[in-house]
């Protein structure tokens, strides 16, 4: 077998393929049998601006019988893989248990994650992370098949933003910010309790003291989402029950000091034109944003005791000097948390969790750099009290190891 062939963009079109059957089954890692590539084991570098051809062995002929073939896909930390696959031509089989094609979004060289295609049809999917991996995996006997795929990058696509009532806010446009979520919690009948940013397909990240008191059986994020009331304002609304909750190891109820958490969903946040990942910023480092405007974003009570917002709604806070909360809050941190005060503006009840974000200027990628913590009242002469994602990055990116994030 030839190695995979790299091409230009602007290089002659992929074999046409014809729609027929194509059957999918999500595979468990019980079912996956390690298979033996020796001879046919490739590992692609996937670069901007390139497209890289993966096809079965003999293409546009027959696989032999015993074909055992694996592709590693990978491209740089923050972007992703787009697979196309114009031909798969596959002997149909029950679950698909003699040929397959195996497709590992997640980037898994086991595939334990795997989806497993066989039959005939086009495929389009997209990776996870910034690996994928593709096997063909053929048993001893066979009608043989073929297969014929375009493998590309998609560079970093986080921090997206539309352009164009926490207090004194406005409302938002329908999915303007796609990385804003909220959190639901289906036994209490309030609705949305508290706010929190999408960062990965599976993880956002919130406040901890959210969870307190509460179940995780009950929980769920919803995405895509903007009136709450109809339902039918944003196609990309989706509601996905909880996994896990991660609370800071030293969060402390009493100080609100480290008030921070990530929230794994049980099935994988889709990505579209209404959802996506918030940048994190680790390209600011050691910056302190004083004198800088940040947008709250959230359905939290429009002034203090009154009743939520249907609508997501934003607001300008000013990040303004840590002496200005440690004269009100004792236990404020100047390392840990973010003060902001703008006259007659703030967040409120159930905003809590919800992100400050940082839209910059330079390539208007925005960036997580706050979640919603506490005040005094709501829009009164205190500052309010936000956690500062940035002395939390190494925190994030050891908790959710398998993602890689962008450095835009």
């Amino acid at each position: 077998m030839l190695p995979p062939r790299k091409r230009n963009r602007n290089s002659q079109k992929d074999p046409p393929g014809t729609v027929l059957l194509l059957v999918c089954t999500t595979l468990t890692p019980a079912l996956i049998v390690q298979a033996q590539y020796s001879g046919c084991d490739y590992s692609i570098d996937v670069a901007s601006g390139q497209s890289y051809s993966i096809y079965s062995p003999y293409y546009s002929g027959f696989y032999p019988a015993y074909t055992q073939c694996r592709w590693t896909l990978n491209t740089t930390p923050g972007s992703r893989i787009a697979l196309y696959c114009s031909d798969i031509s596959l002997p149909t089989s029950n679950g698909c248990s003699t040929d397959k094609l195996i497709i590992s979004t997640g980037g898994q060289s086991n595939l334990s994650d795997g989806n497993t295609y066989c039959g005939a049809g086009v495929l389009n999917t997209e990776s996870s992370s910034n690996k994928m991996v593709i096997a063909l995996q053929v048993p001893g006997t066979t009608n043989g098949g073929r297969f014929y795929c375009t493998a590309t990058k998609i560079d970093c696509q986080c921090g997206m933003r539309k352009r164009k009532k926490i207090v004194n806010g406005e409302e938002t446009l329908v999915n303007e910010f796609p990385m804003m979520a909220a959190l639901v919690d289906g036994s209490s009948g309030e609705g949305i309790f508290c706010g929190a940013t999408i960062v990965t397909n599976y993880h956002a990240i919130t406040a901890a003291h959210c969870f307190m008191g509460r179940s995780i059986g009950s929980l769920a994020l919803l995405v895509g989402e903007h009136d709450i009331t109809t339902g039918a304002d944003s196609p990309y609304t989706a509601l996905l029950l909880l996994a896990s909750v991660k609370i800071h190891e030293s969060y402390n109820p009493t100080t609100r000091n480290n008030d921070i958490a990530i929230v794994r969903t049980r099935t994988e946040i889709s990505f579209n034109a209404g959802v996506g990942p918030a940048c994190l910023p680790l390209k600011y480092d050691g910056a302190s944003f004083v004198g800088i405007t940040l947008e709250a974003v959230g359905w939290g009570t429009l002034d203090y005791g009154a009743p939520k917002s249907n609508v997501p709604m934003k607001v300008g806070l000013a990040v303004v000097a840590p002496a200005q909360c440690t004269a009100v809050y004792p236990n404020f941190s100047t390392t840990q948390q973010l003060c902001v005060l703008t006259a007659n503006k703030d967040t409120c009840q159930s905003d809590s969790g919800g992100p400050l974000f940082y839209t910059d200027a330079y390539n208007q990628r925005v960036y997580l750099l706050g979640t919603i913590g506490y005040g005094i009242a709501c829009a009164s002469d205190n500052p309010s009290v936000n956690t500062k994602v940035l002395n939390y990055m190494q925190w994030i990116m050891s908790n959710t190891p398998e993602w890689n994030y962008c450095y835009q």
